[in-house]
């Protein structure tokens, strides 16, 4: 078995902890992961149009759901398992 070869007194092990807390998520929202499925050729459309728009897949498809979320949702509240009369 081979030893390690650092010593836990050691400046840079010691300062680890203090460096990983500098590269957190200082926004103030909190990214999630949503994954679905489009057609390649949709695909293709969206990565093309960030590229020329010098944006990012994310930004573009974030503002799409907004705008055709404002667009949809209706003002009539529906029960659902998200509402507090749901499930």
């Amino acid at each position: 078995m081979t030893k390690a070869n650092y010593d836990l007194s050691d400046d840079f092990v010691k300062g680890a902890e203090d460096r990983a807390s500098e590269h957190k998520t200082k926004t103030s929202y909190t990214l999630v992961m949503l994954n679905t499925r489009v057609p390649k050729e949709l695909r293709d459309r969206v990565k093309m149009a960030a590229l020329k728009n010098d944006s990012s897949i994310t930004a573009i498809i974030g503002e799409a759901l907004e705008t055709w979320l404002t667009e949809n949702e209706s003002e009539k509240p529906v029960n659902n398992a998200f509402s507090d009369e749901g499930i």
